[in-house]
């Protein structure tokens, strides 16, 4: 009987997040809840398939903003003490420490003295403060949590830097449902008109995936193909975003051409995409993971990846399956797509094994472990 009760706390149901929630709870041996600050934030457009959803979950009521200059979602919730009491949680999880509602979980957890696990994604390379009041106050949180999961070596290396304890860190990985964008591509590939659809595009074909915002760094894409000036080389941009005016712009005065942009997608239209593509290029100059390399991959495409991004240092095995670059350095990237498709013949031969070994090495079952990992060791604790 499933008595222990998990009480997680995140921003939002995102819709990469559903798979692993439900594996949480169909794994554990525990009762698990997920509370949700928001039903969606600002700079997302994603339509949440709550049919999908298989475990229990409740929407806080609040008032929720952004701060668009620093990416920041506001979430000023209402309930979140009463929801912790009328589930009497044994077990609180938190995905940060940047709302309110965090904090309340948080100190509720040390004043009733139960365990407090922080799930952290933040890594060294993305992080904005690490001195000063904020940076007082996310060591003073790290300090005081039971456990920790962490997304990754970089997430890990953050964590011990702000003082986590190495032997109550579970690293897992930041991953997707794997299996859904690998079938899902290949099937796209294998319709009777994909062929046709595909000659309607240069030879070689870079995607791009996000926001278009300057974080994000397409405009450092666009300058290397303007370096390069190849017409077999494109780029599709599945995004949107406030920097779009701007890019479409920079191609015109450039003359830039083989440019799509194809506008915000949702998640199931996604592998269309990546059955198109040869590569994914993601050039953030600061990205936390970048889901959209694990989605990627899945799908046996080669990744062309910022070396500010998590999920490089985890997935990408350089000269296989992608290779890393400095963002903002044009010359590189102009190179690295140029050596790209001089190669491209031989990584499409392999583009079969690089879906295999993604699904296989970074699946939802991998990072569910970790979670259960954290969990059953401040259980034992309790014990």
């Amino acid at each position: 009987m499933k008595s222990t009760k998990v009480l997680a706390f995140t921003n939002i149901i995102a819709p990469y997040r559903i798979p692993l929630s439900n594996k949480i709870s169909e794994k554990g041996d525990f009762q698990f809840k997920v509370i949700a600050l928001a039903g969606n934030e600002a700079n997302r457009q994603w339509q949440v398939m709550r049919d999908l959803i298989r475990f229990d979950y409740q929407i806080l009521p609040g008032w929720h903003g952004y701060v668009w200059r620093w990416e920041l979602p506001v979430h000023l919730n209402w309930g979140t003490v009463r929801a912790l009491r009328e589930y009497k949680a044994d077990i609180i999880i938190t995905s940060g420490y940047d709302s309110l509602a965090y904090w309340q979980a948080f100190f509720y957890a040390q004043l009733f003295r139960k365990p407090f696990i922080l799930c952290n994604e933040s890594t060294l390379l993305s992080t904005t403060y690490r001195a000063g009041p904020i940076g007082m106050l996310k060591r003073f949180i790290i300090r005081h949590a039971d456990a920790y999961i962490a997304f990754g070596k970089k997430s890990r290396e953050y964590l011990e830097a702000f003082g986590a304890k190495s032997e109550r860190i579970f690293t897992g990985i930041d991953t997707v449902d794997m299996d859904f964008f690998r079938q899902e591509a290949w099937s796209f590939k294998e319709r009777p008109d994909f062929n046709s659809g595909r000659e309607r595009f240069p030879n070689f074909l870079l995607l791009f995936v996000g926001q278009l915002i300057p974080r994000k760094g397409v405009i450092q894409v666009l300058k290397a193909l303007a370096q390069l000036r190849d017409p077999e080389i494109g780029l599709l941009v599945a995004g949107g975003g406030p920097q779009e005016k701007e890019l479409k712009q920079f191609c015109d005065d450039q003359g830039l051409r083989n440019i799509y942009f194809e506008g915000f997608q949702q998640q199931d239209a996604l592998p269309r995409y990546y059955a198109l593509a040869d590569a994914l290029i993601l050039p953030s100059f600061k990205e936390v993971w970048g889901l959209v390399v694990n989605e990627a991959l899945a799908s046996g495409l080669y990744v062309l990846c910022s070396d500010r991004a998590g999920a490089a240092y985890d997935l990408i095995k350089e000269g296989w399956n992608g290779a890393l670059f400095d963002p903002h350095n044009v010359e590189e990237l102009a190179m690295l797509i140029q050596q790209t498709k001089e190669q491209i013949e031989e990584i499409r031969m392999r583009r079969q094994a690089i879906g295999e070994h993604a699904c296989r090495e970074f699946s939802i079952e991998r990072s569910a472990q970790a979670f259960l990992d954290a969990i059953e060791s401040v259980r034992k604790e309790q014990a």
